[in-house]
């Protein structure tokens, strides 16, 4: 590892006294920063956890999201037989060591001040899915048991119940990966009578529903748990292994029509859903999907910058058109005279950049750009509770394929590092982001500057340095101190600018080098 990410693995281990502070509540502007990396957090050596937990909290993490997969600890997961005289409600009856990967993250995050998001899901040993996949790749995510879910749900939920003598506690969990995306949750669609009908909300319902109790009965009916984990995109072409966009997607899983009105008739069998009778019993027997800490959501754009619209796709919801969300939960609540508004967590996000995939348009002088955009639009909206990036480290291409090829590269370059560990611009935009909404200001006037001291959003009220360069040749020089919030790390300040130029966030921590934010370009003109 390079000698630079040796010693901010360094700063973030002298850094662990920093304490964790409790979540904020809805109305103001907090959001949690949610960190995933499973490769180097869960399936590579303990010095590499270590080592990638050091960057993470040099860099400002508050929480570590893994997916915790179901076949991973099960036992015979490869057999459609399931072991005899097997307790799946029992931690202890499963394989020696399953749980170890697991075990050492929630150790060693909470030696770093983090916590740990579980989200379960699949993939799932085949004896407890559904017989005759028509594929081998869907096998392990067909027709999951509802009740076989339960027990695996109750068995981590016991395992990390931080009982004398267990693991820490773990206290916040999410209900299956991207359940509108055939490689997660399948069949997306299935023939019932004749006629093509949404299958994945009819599964995720149930296998949320089942997985909420296996966490209430083993202790964690408290804790932070999420639904949705939606992709933001899909297609509307019905197929078995086709991914369903969003929206109608959600209508499905809550009963509702395209007015949001409770389905009734056949149009309500199709999706088993109740056919008559109160809306009452609906939430009565589906109390997560109203009474969930929250409603996961993964904003990507892949092309776009986060401010783009998917105007011509309407039941898309990226970043920018986070609104359709929220307003489908809110109709949807109030058709079921539920008087909540419930939080919105972004659990994944990030852009894959060009390089190294070649078939990828983002540059990585975009991705950090367009990182810290998409954060100042989460803090604008006072509803959604964390931000998140998905991968500090690039995958590496799928060695299946022929180099080069577009199936060579389908795998996740959204690292704010290369493979090899080289750091992208991103790596420092995301330390410390910046953003200039309205970079273009009249001579004389003020212009709004937002930004956040990630490493900070922990600490006491942090001064920060202002400074800028006029455009062309010239040196920094200060002209305003902001102070960050106390406990968020986030400031804002309205400063007259001397010309256009570059505008740049400058902050020393106590006792340590100090750190800048990227060059924010700004135009002063009539």
């Amino acid at each position: 590892m390079m000698r630079w990410l040796l010693a901010l693995a360094s700063v973030g281990a002298a850094c662990l006294g920093l304490a964790l502070a409790p979540a904020s509540a809805l109305a103001d502007h907090t959001q949690i920063s949610i960190f995933q990396d499973d490769e180097h957090l869960i399936d590579s050596s303990t010095a590499t956890v270590e080592g990638t937990l050091g960057i993470l909290h040099a860099l400002g993490v508050e929480e570590i999201r893994v997916n915790l997969e179901w076949y991973t600890v099960a036992p015979d997961p490869l057999s459609y037989t399931e072991p005899q005289n097997f307790n799946a409600t029992d931690p202890d009856d499963y394989p020696a060591g399953a749980w170890a990967p697991y075990d050492r993250l929630v150790d060693l995050a909470a030696l770093a001040g983090m916590r740990v998001q579980f989200n379960l899901t699949a993939p799932g040993p085949l004896w407890a899915m559904g017989r005759h996949p028509p594929t081998t790749r869907a096998a392990n995510h067909w027709y999951p048991n509802g009740l076989d879910f339960f027990d695996f749900v109750y068995a981590v939920g016991e395992r990390y119940s931080g009982s004398p003598g267990d693991q820490p506690r773990v206290d916040n969990w999410s209900i299956w990966n991207e359940p509108n995306q055939p490689g997660w949750l399948a069949p997306q669609w299935a023939q019932v009578k004749g006629q093509e009908v949404r299958e994945s909300p009819i599964l995720y319902r149930q296998l949320a529903d089942y997985a909420y109790y296996g966490l209430y009965f083993s202790g964690h009916a408290d804790d932070s748990i999420l639904i949705g984990e939606t992709a933001p995109e899909g297609d509307e072409t019905p197929g078995y292994y086709t991914a369903q966009t969003p929206l109608p997607w959600l209508r499905a899983v809550y009963c509702v029509n395209d007015a949001l009105q409770p389905l009734r008739g056949p149009a309500a069998s199709a999706e088993d859903c109740p056919t008559k009778g109160s809306v009452s019993k609906f939430v009565q027997a589906n109390h997560v999907l109203f009474y969930a800490t929250g409603y996961a959501h993964h904003p990507y754009y892949f092309f776009h910058s986060p401010s783009y619209s998917s105007n011509d796709e309407p039941n898309f919801i990226p970043l920018a058109n986070l609104g359709r969300l929220g307003r489908f939960l809110d109709g949807t609540f109030h058709t079921y005279g539920v008087k909540r508004q419930i939080p919105i967590y972004f659990t994944e996000y990030g852009y894959d950049t060009k390089p190294p995939n070649p078939y990828q348009v983002v540059t990585p002088a975009e991705q950090a750009v367009w990182l810290n955009e998409a954060d100042y639009m989460a803090w604008s909206n006072p509803r959604v509770k964390s931000v998140a990036q998905f991968l500090l480290f690039d995958s590496a291409p799928n060695s299946l394929y022929k180099p080069n090829t577009r199936d060579y590269w389908d795998t996740f370059q959204t690292g704010l590092m290369f493979a090899n560990g080289t750091p992208k611009p991103a790596l420092f935009s995301y330390r410390m982001p910046i953003w200039i909404p309205n970079p273009h200001v009249a001579p004389g006037a003020s212009t709004f500057i937002w930004g956040q001291v990630r490493p900070a959003d922990q600490s006491p009220a942090q001064k920060v340095e202002i400074q800028w360069r006029p455009a062309g040749k010239g040196s920094y020089r200060t002209i305003a101190v902001a102070q960050t919030v106390t406990d968020t790390g986030y400031l804002t300040a309205r400063v007259k600018l001397p010309g256009s130029g570059f505008v740049k966030l400058s902050w020393t921590a106590p006792g340590f080098a100090t750190i800048h934010s990227r060059a924010a370009p700004v135009t002063v003109s009539p």
